[in-house]
């Protein structure tokens, strides 16, 4: 269903290097301007949450117990979220971009150890929206938010 383990962590980094390239292109007076809900600043205090959050998720797949912020899911994560712009409050962008850049590597190491016969492996864990909760499922969704949030930055200011 998904792409191999090795693919998909290629298709993270690029994603994530996309992300971080836009938000230091960035004016410096767009860090912190809002988008509607949130501002560029709460998106990267957000990735630096995710980054870390989902490792554990993932080594709690593997040990077959629910990766403990899917009780958030159906409200879309807004007070995982939430928690992110407390416990991240810095507003300078290159200290977030040094953090997401660390957590982002942690998670990618520790994706690399996981062999590609536990990348899909279905521990009857079931994902809010259905199916199995895989590592791969928890791969592909930080990909696609990562490209989302880039063009979410990209839209709202109108950036080439």
């Amino acid at each position: 269903m998904f792409d191999p383990r090795d693919k998909q962590l290629g298709n993270l980094v690029t994603a994530y290097s996309a992300f971080a390239e836009t938000l230091s292109n960035l004016a410096p007076e767009n860090f912190l301007a809002s988008l509607g809900d949130w501002t560029p600043r709460d998106i990267a205090a957000h990735f630096v949450g995710w980054n870390r959050i989902t490792l554990v998720g993932c080594s709690e797949l593997r040990e077959g117990v629910e990766p403990f912020y899917f009780y958030d899911g159906t409200n879309d994560y807004r007070k995982v979220n939430a928690k992110f712009f407390e416990q991240f409050p810095a507003v300078d962008r290159d200290e977030l971009l040094r953090e997401i850049a660390v957590t982002k590597d942690a998670l990618v190491a520790y994706l690399k150890t996981i062999p590609e016969s536990d990348w899909e492996l279905d521990t009857s864990i079931v994902h809010y929206r259905g199916n199995p909760a895989t590592i791969a499922r928890c791969v592909d969704s930080l990909i696609r938010d990562y490209r989302k949030h880039k063009q979410e930055i990209v839209d709202g200011f109108h950036i080439d």
